[in-house]
């Protein structure tokens, strides 16, 4: 059976790449590792069927077979021991790629994801943060998760 990668039906970031599937999906096609997607609506991330795979009800979860993970970040280091291309196989080299994966997660990324939800999501680079004039986008619409 093939893995089942969860994904937003509809991202709030409307296509940018911020959803953290994205990581999970650059990982799988630099690896060439076929798999599914199943697209989840903001409600159904609330419901058991979910929540059983993520107790946090976010995306995005990884089935493969009994395996069943949550967290892009750990998705993707079960990636690299599954599939030999993502990280070095000398241990030492392995660690300092696994440190600076672990420092882009929770050092490097978040301000760059601060700044970029604060930016115009419409690219026209006038709309105050959070607004968007051309389309009537507002970042406080996205329901809470």
């Amino acid at each position: 059976m093939c893995p089942i990668l969860t994904a937003f039906a509809t991202s709030p970031d409307r296509g940018q790449g911020l959803a953290r599937d994205m990581r999970v999906r650059w990982a799988l096609e630099e690896l060439a590792v076929p798999y599914n997607v199943q697209l989840l609506g903001f409600a159904e991330l609330k419901q058991p069927a979910h929540l059983a795979r993520n107790p946090f009800g976010q995306i995005p979860t990884w089935q493969d077979g009994g395996q069943v993970l949550f967290e892009s970040g750990a998705i993707v280091l079960y990636l690299a021991e599954q599939h030999a291309g993502l990280l070095p196989a000398d241990p030492d080299a392995r660690m300092r790629a696994i440190m600076w994966v672990l420092a882009a997660l929770n050092t490097v990324e978040p301000p760059i994801v601060e700044r970029s939800m604060s930016a115009c999501v419409c690219g026209c680079h006038s709309c105050p943060p959070g607004w968007d004039r051309r389309c009537g986008w507002r970042a406080s619409s996205v329901p809470a998760t």
